[in-house]
């Protein structure tokens, strides 16, 4: 479907732009094979937090259900920022880390391949 915009221009500030989030900001994480949800999950953080507080606080306990979190090793993780291979410091921050609003991260656990070995 074709939408034509009738007025002169299409400008207008963003609702999601970072400085409404008060220093946090919005990324996005998924874990490769392991698609229980059908997107990325969207987290709201500081850019102060530590990334091995993020992911034993928050990203661990919220795929709490998928069978291979019990044995995820962030040590082992392969990392992707923002669509480029990247490897944190995971005793730094995320700003420390180059990580910020509305960067995507992706990562791959050698040896975890979801549910049932399908990738889910």
């Amino acid at each position: 479907m074709t939408v034509k915009y009738l007025g002169e221009s299409y400008e207008f500030q963003s609702e999601n732009r970072e400085e409404r989030y008060g220093g946090d900001f919005n990324f996005y994480i998924q874990w490769h094979k392991h698609l229980m949800f059908a997107c990325p999950s969207a987290y709201r953080a500081p850019g102060t937090m530590i990334m091995r507080d993020f992911m034993e606080q928050m990203f661990i306990p919220d795929y709490a259900q998928h069978p291979d979190t019990a044995h995820l090793d962030i040590e082992k993780l392969h990392w992707q920022l923002d669509h480029k291979d990247w490897q944190p410091d995971l005793d730094k921050s995320f700003a420390d880390n180059g990580v910020g609003h509305m960067s995507y991260l992706h990562i791959r656990s050698p040896g975890l391949e979801g549910m049932h070995g399908v990738g889910n």
